[in-house]
């Protein structure tokens, strides 16, 4: 099991009238929905289609095989027909909370954040006592960056089921958020004293890094590994965890064997990363858009956007924190409106990107800025600029560029082992399936340093290079450079990010909460054993250090 399959579970109040229903279903009807939901759960398409068409055969208007059919239908794209199964499934048992849930799951990963929305907030009027309900009205409250709101919804959800770990879990991270760090931790700590080998409340416990993990709590983790009765998910997930207070203590032995043991099962865990496909994107993207062509009528078009990209683990969280901190900037988070906005070009002129570039106009550019602008207006009602901090953005450096020419687009760097190590000994709960791998690590770094170089030499107007490592070194003059290339006027409160109570939502929740301080070398006590990525990554081996005892 992924760790992001146990972020949530109903508790077992939620699950009583589904439970029940389905004991008094006939044993075979019984037998095929179960094998249906077992195989969604584990990613077999083809085994809960099967399953399913016999369920349907037996019983067409069984709720539970209309919501696992939802389910089944919206993995492979077809979001109309799934909406269909689950409105027929409420009509026919209108008080069930899995079954609002997994709707309004099933429309937020479709892009329908406003029809997820009134699903969620149905569901609450309908079933105001459902923990499973307020939960959902809560984290989506905390994805669209309002974890104040989000606050009171979990919390009530919590008095209602209190022995339920998993909401103690997200209330903690929506704590962490907010900015109480303090209170945070200890709903982590109670979700995990609920259930011991909750992998991932180890992995928020141990993201926090500015809360000590205790001597007992290391322990703990490693009795629990030590165990066969735990699942292979969150022994991952505890390895991870482990191996962060591992590197801690400069028990590097040891963090660096748990590493290498949770990134080859992490991977196995994941669908495999089609390194060829990347490369051709890449260098498609790139051919299209260096092009001389097109790009919007209007120069200044977007000039109150400001991008913030670069890899994982690189600082974009602490610059957009710095740019925040401004009085004219509100720093709208990790924003899918660039992507969602060249999908939509696709879907509408049934291509891929980029095959459509070389055909797009300045009108057509000029109607894509539009809409990304009217996409992520409700950031810019009270401040003049935003920023989009979706680090994978730089992948899509060019787009930005032809359809918002007066956008600014920051990218941050980072020394490439330091950045590679942090993601190599990060879990990453979605996306970024490259980080388990070292060879697969430098191809993304290299593709990266590559479109980040050519851009930034080719616009320097519009694309500025911030390196993580001269602004914790030399805060003062670099954030002053930061915000003229912004165009801001410089403010003394960039100059203390920590202190902005804006709520963050990345795994830097707390990390920017802290005084910015000259950064530390998370690489020097490996020495010669982060060689194979060194070698990934072209540099040269360590000249001293500890010898190198294995690969991932």
């Amino acid at each position: 099991m992924a760790l992001g399959d146990r972020l949530f579970e109903p508790p077992a109040a939620d699950l009583v009238a589904t439970q029940a229903r389905l004991a008094h279903l006939p044993a075979p009807l019984r037998g095929w929905i179960q094998r249906a939901s077992d195989a969604l759960g584990s990613g077999d398409d083809q085994g809960a289609q099967a399953a399913l068409k016999q369920a349907l055969s037996f019983a067409p208007s069984q709720p539970d095989v209309l919501r696992l059919y939802g389910l089944l239908l919206a993995k492979i794209g077809n979001v109309h027909a799934a909406t269909a199964n689950f409105e027929a499934a409420l009509r026919t048992v209108p008080d069930e909370p899995l079954v609002y849930w997994q709707y309004a799951q099933v429309c937020e990963e479709a892009g329908d954040i406003d029809t997820a929305w009134k699903i969620r907030d149905a569901s609450l009027r309908r079933l105001p006592d459902s923990p499973t309900a307020l939960f959902d009205v809560g984290a989506h409250l905390a994805r669209q960056r309002e974890p104040e709101r989000a606050l009171a919804y979990l919390e009530r959800a919590v008095r209602l089921a209190p022995e339920h770990a998993p909401l103690h879990l997200k209330l903690g991270d929506v704590l962490v958020a907010c900015g109480r760090v303090a209170d945070g931790a200890a709903a982590m700590r109670r979700a995990i004293a609920l259930e011991p080998a909750y992998g991932a409340a180890w992995i928020s416990l141990t993201d926090i890094k500015t809360v000590p993990v205790t001597d007992a709590e290391a322990a703990q983790m490693r009795a629990l590994l030590r165990g066969r009765a735990i699942d292979e998910g969150e022994r991952t997930a505890i390895e991870f965890a482990l191996a962060r207070v591992c590197e801690a203590r400069g028990k590097y032995d040891e963090a660096f064997a748990l590493l290498v043991e949770a990134n080859a099962r992490r991977k196995q865990e994941l669908s495999a990363w089609d390194v060829e496909r990347f490369a051709r994107q890449v260098r498609g993207v790139q051919a299209a858009l260096l092009e001389p062509g097109t790009a919007a009528e209007d120069p200044d078009l977007g000039k109150e956007v400001i991008f913030v990209v670069g890899m994982p683990r690189s600082g974009t969280t602490l610059v957009e924190q710095i740019l925040a901190s401004h009085p004219e900037v509100c720093g709208a988070g990790e924003l899918g409106d660039v992507a969602q906005v060249l999908t939509d070009e696709s879907a509408r002129l049934h291509q891929f990107f980029p095959d459509w570039v070389p055909s797009r106009s300045a009108r057509d550019w000029t109607r894509m800025g539009q809409c990304y602008l009217a996409r992520t207006a409700r950031f810019r009602t009270v401040r003049r600029f935003s920023t989009d901090k979706m680090p994978n953005n730089w992948q899509a450096m060019g787009a930005i560029r032809a359809m918002l020419p007066g956008a600014r687009i920051i990218i941050c760097r980072r020394d490439p082992l330091e950045n590679c190590w942090s993601c190599f000994k990060q879990y990453f709960d979605q996306g970024w399936v490259f980080s388990y791998d070292f060879d697969q690590l430098g191809t993304f770094w290299k593709a990266f340093d590559q479109a980040a170089s050519t851009w930034s030499t080719r616009d320097p107007a519009h694309v500025h290079e911030q390196g993580y490592e001269r602004l914790t070194e030399n805060p003062e003059a670099e954030i002053r450079s930061l915000l003229a290339f912004c165009g801001l006027s410089f403010d003394r409160a960039c100059l203390a990010p920590h202190q902005m109570s804006r709520s963050v939502n990345t795994l830097s929740a707390a990390q920017v909460r802290q005084p910015l301080h000259r950064h530390r070398s998370i690489t020097a006590g490996y020495g010669a054993r982060l060689d194979p990525l060194r070698a990934a990554l072209g540099l040269p081996s360590a000249d001293k250090g500890v010898p190198s005892t294995g690969h991932a």
